[in-house]
């Protein structure tokens, strides 16, 4: 398990049982943004007796110590994925559910000046940005479950097929 998070459980007192290990070792094997049933139907197989209340109450933990990001696909599915250093946003489409992260974040200054005008001190931000993906522009489908997909993977679309997910 990454150090990082083991760190993350030590600063904070909490204990690393073997329902949040499990849940942790699911979302860290993730390649793609995982709705909650996702995740406890992964951390069966690893721990058959781990239960949904478990993943639930290890996800809002994981929330709260901002170990997880939460991807808003819509007001019905809950997509989370362990945070990582780099700095990412979401472009969502609102017919499949496809998730594209994307990194290169300018508003900076927007937020600065925010800070300044509100006196609020930002300590992060998050951008989830929602259209219609080319396919849907192109085809309107009916929503199949979110998936999650890289920028590149947008313009190649064979390489998107392989990431889909339920």
């Amino acid at each position: 398990m990454n150090t990082r998070l083991q760190q993350t459980f030590r600063e904070h007192g909490v204990r690393l049982t073997a329902a949040r290990r499990t849940v942790l070792q699911v979302l860290s094997d993730a390649t793609e943004h995982l709705e909650i049933a996702e995740v406890h139907r992964r951390a069966r197989r690893l721990n058959p007796g781990i239960g949904l209340a478990s993943v639930y109450r290890t996800i809002e933990l994981l929330a709260r110590l901002r170990l997880v990001k939460h991807v808003h696909v819509d007001h019905r599915h809950q997509h989370f994925a362990l945070t990582t250093a780099a700095h990412c946003h979401h472009l969502i489409c609102r017919s499949c559910g496809t998730v594209v992260e994307f990194s290169d974040c300018q508003i900076g200054g927007l937020v600065r000046s925010l800070a300044r005008r509100t006196r609020f001190r930002i300590e992060s931000h998050t951008m989830d940005l929602f259209g219609l993906c080319p396919d849907c522009r192109h085809h309107p489908a009916r929503p199949t479950g979110a998936r999650c997909v890289t920028p590149s993977q947008i313009a190649h679309p064979a390489g998107r097929r392989e990431r889909r997910h339920r």
